[in-house]
This record gives structure tokens, C-alpha cells and sequence, in this order.
């Protein structure tokens, strides 16, 4: 009479000693079954979901695209307006741009064009470089287009060049802000100011004090926010001044 059972039998090459398992003919096709049924299961759920993966990761990608190509326009848009805003603070507050007025004699004696004296030769601050320029950024940031010097907070600022203050008040983004016009197309900009000590159109020497340092507007520390603008585009003040690299605790940015 043929077995309704298979039975195993494992037998040790170390000790004398064997085991012997007993299953039912009915339990071995159950389980084979069961195993058959799996493995048909697992191939279609592969089948079904690995194009359906790849084209969620495609309009992932897509989507994220998307977001970073609004984000940077969001961020030209924000930086256009800026420039537009900058050149009718100029436009409005500078004379010989502006109206065409003439200026008086004095002032005329007063503010001269000198490459000695108008273009940016003094340190601003005595402080310690937390963030360089940054013009060229990425989605996920936003343009520099100055540096950040770290400073206690009341710490005289001084005019860079000699030059016309063309604006002293409040901004959204740098605070109290001074911006001073120092011919040849010469412009610097002192942001996050504590207190502004210069009015619209008044002249300074360089190495005057024009403000103190703060952490008005957009800022997390006391420091001064310096640009400087030539020809309408942003320089690196670095150029200008390099013995901020000596203090430099800035992390740059890479990628």
C-alpha cells in the first residue's frame, strides 16, 4: 500500500546521532502551494508597481523642477525689485543723477571726485566675516551680494570713502541703512544698523562715523551688512579689503 507520508531523515557526521521529520502528503502540496501562490503574488506586485514607482520618481522630479525654477524666479523678481528700488533712492536722493539741478558752490567744493580719497580704502568695521558675497546662488538660496561682519552691537561704523549720503533710513530686509555715493559710479551700502548717524545728503570723509552697528531688519546677531556697487553691478568688497579673509568664520557654501 503506498505511503500517504514523506518522512526525513537527518543524520549528524559528528555524533552518532539522527533526527527524522514526518509530514503528510496533503501538508507537503499545501505548503508547495502556499510557496507557488507567493511567489506568483510577489512577480505580479513587481510587475504592477515598479513602472508605477518609476513614474512617480519621474513627476517627482518634474514637480521638484518646477518648484526650483519658480523659486528662482521668485528670487530675480525679489532681487529686480531691490535694483529698482536702490536706483530710485539714487535717482531721487543724488543730484547729479536725479533732476539735473545744479549743486551750489559749496557743495561743489565740498564733494569732489578724488581716486584717493572716493573709492573704498577704509575698513568699515573692525569685526570678524560671517558670510561672503554671494551673487550666483542656487534655488535654495538667496543672493549676498555684500558681506556680513560680525561686531558688538553700538560699534562705530565708518564711511568707507569719501562720498554724499544718498539715503539714511529704514528697509525691510537691512534695517536702518546708509547709502553713500562716492563718484566714478561709486557706491557702498552699510545695512542692519543700530542707529544712523548721517541725514540724506550730507558729505563725509572717509574714515568718518556714519552709524552704529545693530541687528535691525532681517538679522540674527549684531553685524554689519557691507556692498559696495560699481557701475550698477555688485564687487566684492573682499577685492577691497582682504585682510577680512584673516577672520574669516564664514562656511561656504559649495555645489
Amino acid at each position: 500500500m503506498k505511503s500517504n507520508r514523506y518522512t526525513v531523515h537527518i543524520v549528524s557526521d559528528i555524533e552518532d546521532t539522527q533526527k527524522r521529520f514526518s509530514i503528510s502528503r496533503f501538508w507537503l502540496r499545501t505548503f508547495i502551494l502556499i510557496c507557488i501562490i507567493l511567489v506568483i503574488s510577489i512577480g505580479g506586485g513587481l510587475w504592477y508597481y515598479i513602472p508605477r514607482i518609476a513614474e512617480f520618481r519621474e513627476k517627482n522630479a518634474q514637480f521638484e523642477q518646477m518648484i526650483a525654477e519658480r523659486t528662482q524666479v521668485l528670487e530675480l523678481y525679489r532681487d529686480l525689485n531691490r535694483l529698482g528700488q536702490m536706483e530710485e533712492i539714487i535717482r531721487s536722493n543724488l543730484s547729479i543723477v536725479g533732476d539735473g539741478a545744479p549743486t551750489s558752490a559749496s557743495e561743489e567744493k565740498t564733494f569732489t571726485i578724488s581716486y584717493i580719497e572716493n573709492i573704498p580704502s577704509q575698513a568699515p568695521v573692525d569685526g570678524f566675516l560671517t558670510q561672503r558675497m554671494l551673487d550666483k546662488s542656487h534655488f535654495w538660496q538667496k543672493n549676498h551680494y555684500g558681506i556680513d561682519i560680525a561686531v558688538q552691537e553700538g560699534e562705530p561704523v565708518l564711511a568707507a570713502a569719501s562720498g554724499r549720503v544718498i539715503f539714511s533710513g529704514w528697509t525691510y530686509d537691512l534695517g536702518n541703512l546708509i547709502i553713500i555715493y562716492h563718484g566714478d559710479d561709486y557706491f557702498t551700502h552699510y545695512g542692519h544698523n543700530q542707529l544712523n548717524l548721517m541725514e540724506n545728503h550730507g558729505i563725509v570723509k572717509r574714515g568718518d562715523v556714519i552709524a552704529l552697528a545693530g541687528s535691525t531688519g532681517i538679522s540674527s546677531g549684531p553685524h554689519l551688512h557691507f556692498e559696495i556697487w560699481k557701475d550698477g553691478n555688485a564687487i566684492d568688497p573682499l577685492v577691497f579689503f582682504p585682510e577680512y579673509k584673516e577672520r574669516d568664520l564664514s562656511v561656504e557654501e559649495n555645489g
